[in-house]
């Protein structure tokens, strides 16, 4: 099953009408969830329980996890071998592993570092309120649509055909420039 950042009830809640099919309340959540996760700079914002990242570690004594918030740290592999947290191991810091002795032993190796950890939004947290309005807003006009959100004009000899769903589905610039601030990457 995809993401989803509201419930299906959510979308019949809102707009009041508890005879829309599931399947197709569904679709439009999880498409518009997809949205809304990649004006996030590409991050699931909903909760992962031990998700596995592959990463290529060098010298540096930290190593980023990809997604965030993280939760917690389930197990890290470092080439093949489990390494174990705490000082002499790995510590955590925010988003990042730390080593103190680094994660390559030469200069120049770059070594495979299987990480499985948690990270994302529980759900009902209220960090996903934005992403949760976000989503029920993108979506709350294409139900109810003719043909699911085509229109069409003309006057006289000019005519123009689009889809309302698809304009809709990108949101605005400053509904993604807030997704963007509320759930990207802090460098």
């Amino acid at each position: 099953m995809a993401d989803q950042l509201a419930a299906p009830a959510d979308l019949k809640n809102l707009l009041d009408d508890q005879d829309l099919p599931d399947a197709q309340v569904t679709l439009l959540i999880e498409c518009a969830t997809a949205v809304v996760q990649a004006a996030a700079g590409g991050q699931r914002i909903v909760e992962v329980v031990d998700d596995t990242a592959v990463l290529t570690a060098g010298p540096s004594q930290w190593l980023p996890l990809p997604q965030f918030p993280v939760q917690a740290v389930t197990s890290v592999d470092y080439n093949g071998s489990p390494i174990a947290a705490g000082a002499a191991g790995y510590r955590l810091h925010g988003t990042r592993l730390y080593r103190r002795c680094g994660w390559s032993d030469r200069p120049g190796d770059l070594i495979p570092v299987t990480v499985v950890y948690t990270h994302g939004y529980p759900d009902g947290a209220q960090e996903l309120q934005l992403a949760r309005s976000a989503v029920l807003g993108l979506i709350r006009e294409i139900p109810g649509s003719p043909g699911g959100g085509i229109k069409s004009e003309s006057v006289d000899d000019w005519s123009a055909t689009y889809a309302a769903m698809s304009a809709q589905m990108d949101g605005t610039p400053a509904l993604r420039a807030a997704l963007r601030r509320q759930y990207g990457r802090r460098r």
